[in-house]
This record gives structure tokens, sequence and C-alpha cells, in this order.
């Protein structure tokens, strides 16, 4: 997809009509002269007979370093756009021709994204992304953003400590305890779990590290995407952003 017009906050890619809605403000520090970042949406709808649509896509806007910025955007939109993609071609497919075989409702897919955090140092929000595409049950998968404002880039979970700190050791402990509060809610008594990996998927909410898992990755489908609470004040001044937290 390319972008071929934008015309009074209307943004066309494709054939597809995007909205961009002005949804919140955040200042990035108090470094004098910076430029306000905002959060604009693209918005998917479409109510066919073979496929319903309702994708809400978070892009930010503004900010000091335009590239920087654009950077962050392709990552969010390479996550679902794609996947957009395939629904609209395959339900199209299935659909058409099928007769009396064809099925009696609509695929459907669903976007929302949740912003998590806010404070003076990060910005970090989730996306949940549904689908139903047939069989017994619609799929939701959940990718995560975090945003160190100052530098205008994204970061991974190693970036949020300092150098040399084993932060993985402290967080598998806390995992695998409120795993075994509740065994019986995971594959094999909760042993599937053997700890966080190089690329593990997190946010930030309020004074917590929240850790997260796919579906059906370490529990069935009936618990849902699990989550894993971690206070950030655990961490004490090996968390990176520790500041952030005693100014509360």
């Amino acid at each position: 997809m390319s972008v071929v017009a934008s015309i009074a906050g209307m943004i066309i890619i494709g054939s597809m009509l995007y909205t961009a809605y002005p949804q919140q403000l955040w200042i990035s520090s108090n470094i004098q002269n910076e430029k306000k970042f905002r959060i604009e949406e693209k918005s998917i709808i479409n109510n066919l007979d073979y496929l319903k649509e309702d994708i809400k896509i978070p892009q930010l806007a503004d900010g000091n370093d335009k590239k920087k910025i654009n950077l962050i955007n392709n990552v969010i939109n390479n996550d679902i756009l794609p996947k957009v993609e395939d629904a609209e071609k395959n339900s199209k497919e299935y659909f058409v021709g099928k007769g009396q075989e064809r099925p009696t409702f609509p695929y459907e897919i669903f976007s929302r994204y949740t912003i998590s955090e806010d404070d003076n140092l990060l910005f970090s929000l989730y996306n949940d992304y549904y689908e139903y595409l047939g069989g017994a049950h619609g799929m939701t998968t959940r990718t995560s953003y975090t945003i160190d404002k100052e530098k205008e880039s994204l970061i991974n979970l190693k970036e949020l400590f300092i150098k040399g700190y084993d932060y993985s050791d402290k967080i598998n402990k806390e995992i695998k305890e409120q795993i075994s509060k509740n065994p019986e809610n995971y594959f094999d008594s909760g042993t599937v779990f053997k700890g966080i990996s190089e690329n593990q998927s997190f946010y930030i909410e309020g004074d917590n590290l929240v850790i997260y898992y796919k579906l059906y990755d370490i529990a069935p489908y009936v618990f849902g995407i699990p989550e894993f609470k971690i206070p950030l004040k655990l961490f004490d001044e090996n968390y990176v952003y520790y500041k952030s937290l005693s100014n509360r």
C-alpha cells in the first residue's frame, strides 16, 4: 500500500480510505522548544457480505525527528496492515462462488489499541487484532510498543535496565511465583514456562512491567492472553526510568 492522497484529514491508501483522528497529546521532556507528540488514528471500516472489518491503527505525529516518527509508524503498520490485506483477499476468495455451501455469516476482523502508559519519559501502548476466518473460534494477536520520548525510538525489554543487570532472573522468579498460585491455568501445570525470551513481548502500565504471551503459548485458549504484572520498583535503580516512578 502507498499513500496517494491526503485531503482534510482523510488519507487514501490504495483503495482504502483512512480518517485521522487526533487522540492525545504528550510532551517528550522539559527541553525547551521541543514539539509535542500526537497520536492520530487510521481507520478501516467495511461492512461487506463476506467481511466485517473495524480497524483502528495508532499513528504518531509531530515530534522532533520526522524520520524516527515514521520508522515507528512503519513498524506499527507492518504489524497490522498485512493481516488486514490477507483477510480481505482470503475472505472474498472463499465466499465468491460458494453457492449453497456459502457460510451463513461473514468473516470478521477487529483491531483496537490501548495507551497503557504516558509519563515524562516513556510512552507505551498495545494493540489487539482479532480475526475470525472460520473454524471453532477467532484469534487475537497482541503487539506492543514502548517508546523513549527523548530518543523518539522504540525500545526493547533489555533497554529498560542498566547494562549488565540480570533483569531476566528477577522477572522469571516473579512469573514463576504468579504461575504457582494457579498452576491449573497453564499447560503442564506451569512447567511449560522456561523463562522469558531475548525479544520478550511487554508493555508498561503505570508502576508495572507487564509481560505477556500469545494465545496457546503457555496456556489454553480459554484463559486468554497470559499477562504477568511485575512492580517496577522491584528493580530499584537498575530500571533506567526509575526517576519517573520516584516522582509519583
